[in-house]
């Protein structure tokens, strides 16, 4: 029978999920490198559960757009619990075999995807328009939550419990997710009424939509800084500031607290404001903050700078996914949504891939600047957009 009140349902069970995903960013890699012995493989087992976030991701946006949503959801919930238990096994009983356990990725990987853009397809149907800010903001601060305690469990279980339980209590927390979704209504895609049926659907409508197209470009820069920003952050720390590992990690657990506040206390009160001017607010702090980590060597101030830079990000998350799903039709947010994830994914992989070339050939404190005057052109699309919008149809 369907929850009177489903959407705490749904913000837990995401959640869980979430966590689960979050305990896996250092479970498989560490698990798989002290049972293998080969960074090559850890490497490979990882980039294997990242790649249905790029190649697949228009098949999944389809998908979530000729599916029943929760039913989705409980399904690729089930499947990530029974994988993880595999790849447990595999690592303590199979001699942690590269191919095994790549496939058993890549099928996490599907999972991940299917279950954000349905999620995200689904939020809408539980609230009201005017609520949805405010739901994304307890999406964002759920997601927050997740990241702050996430990985320390998957570090204590793995350490304490070995590798077996620690990917057994995952899949548990994917269980645990789906029984809560099992409960929840069920969301059938509205018909489609544009004739397009097709996996390109979504990519479509972004290129063809101007409001959807800055959408997107705010989006990739969000991802861009999000991929890079503390890389440079962490190598000056190290190299020039001469931080210990503990100060750094204190600075970095900042991030954190930053997207809690922004998701959980801002966000409620920025609906009112005309979202190209907001967003283009938040990357303009976005920007000032990276290049405020170029300049400062306290780590008080670091940290407190680490603080507004996730928090504004939260709040560009949560006015980047609101907007989208209030603009686009219910029949292809799908793939809109998985169309979007694709590009941002990829950005997220090009800059963590160029971050360290551009950190070795300039150093730390040219990479940040340069990202910090990224925000600039970002900001002035934004600014432009409003302008236009104002006296042109964004259709």
């Amino acid at each position: 029978m369907p929850m009177r009140k489903p959407l705490p349902y749904f913000l837990v069970a995401r959640t869980l999920s979430i966590l689960g995903d979050r305990v896996t960013d250092v479970v498989l890699p560490l698990a798989v490198l002290g049972a293998s012995g080969s960074a090559v493989t850890a490497g490979l087992v990882g980039a294997a559960a990242q790649v249905p976030q790029v190649l697949a991701a228009l098949h999944v946006g389809a998908l979530v757009d000729h599916r029943e949503r929760k039913s989705l959801m409980v399904t690729v919930d089930v499947v990530r619990a029974v994988a993880f238990a595999g790849i447990g096994a595999e690592v303590m009983l199979g001699g942690a075999r590269l191919v095994p356990l790549a496939l058993l990725a890549l099928i996490t990987g599907i999972g991940d995807a299917v279950f954000h853009a349905a999620a995200g397809s689904y939020l809408p149907s539980l609230v009201g328009d005017r609520d949805l800010m405010r739901a994304n903001g307890l999406v964002e601060g759920s997601d927050a939550a997740a990241t702050l305690t996430g990985p320390a469990a998957g570090g204590w279980l793995l350490q304490s419990l070995g590798p077996l339980v620690a990917c057994l209590a995952n899949a548990v927390s994917f269980g645990i997710s789906a029984m809560l979704l099992a409960r929840l209504p069920k969301n059938v895609p509205a018909p489609g009424n544009s004739g397009d049926e097709s996996v390109l659907a979504g990519l479509r409508l972004v290129r063809r939509n101007r409001a959807q197209a800055v959408l997107l470009a705010s989006a990739c820069y969000l991802n861009l800084l999000a991929a890079a920003a503390f890389l440079p952050l962490l190598v000056r720390a190290n190299d020039e500031l001469r931080l210990t590992p503990l100060t750094t990690g204190l600075i970095v657990s900042a991030a954190g607290i930053g997207g809690l506040l922004s998701s959980l206390v801002l966000a409620r009160f920025c609906d009112a404001a005309p979202w190209p001017l907001l967003l283009a607010a938040v990357l303009l702090v976005n920007g000032a903050a990276v290049g405020v980590l170029a300049l400062f060597a306290a780590p008080l101030w670091l940290a407190a700078t680490v603080l507004v830079l996730d928090g504004a990000s939260a709040l560009g998350v949560i006015v980047v996914a609101t907007i989208r799903q209030r603009i686009t039709p219910d029949a292809v947010r799908g793939r809109v949504i998985a169309a979007s994830t694709a590009a941002t994914a990829t950005v997220r992989m090009l800059a963590l891939a160029g971050a360290g070339a551009l950190i070795d050939l300039a150093g730390p404190r040219p990479v940040l600047l340069g990202l910090a005057a990224l925000a600039l052109p970002f900001t002035l699309l934004l600014v432009a957009f409003r302008a236009l919008s104002t006296r042109i149809p964004t259709g």
